[in-house]
């Protein structure tokens, strides 16, 4: 369940922001900030079973001063490692585990 700041802090599961109960629910954050979590059955938040979820702004620099155009070099082609292109795809494994071992724990699966 989602809950405010002094809820997660206090474990309070008294009046959450949001419930997820089907087993089979999945969370789509659409903006930043702190958004807060955790497990409804009592005693688990105190044991831990709770995350705080930061999702942080990214900010694109503003265009500085025009820089001289570069001098065309040959470089030879590549293909990207693996590793980078599985990047985002291991960070949100990382968090998709979590996310399905607390509602294991919470009995919602």
């Amino acid at each position: 369940m989602q809950v405010t700041h002094a809820d997660y802090k206090a474990c309070n599961a008294t009046s959450p922001i949001s419930t997820r109960t089907s087993g089979n629910d999945s969370i789509t954050i659409d903006t930043h900030g702190h958004h807060f979590f955790l497990c409804g059955v009592p005693g688990h938040c105190q044991a831990g079973q709770k995350v705080d979820i930061n999702v942080v702004l990214h900010r694109v620099p503003e265009e500085a001063a025009p820089t001289p155009s570069p001098v065309p070099t040959v470089v030879p082609a590549f293909s990207p490692s693996t590793a980078a292109l599985s990047m985002p795809f291991h960070k949100f494994g990382w968090f998709l585990i979590l996310v399905l071992q607390l509602m294991y724990i919470c009995g919602f699966y």
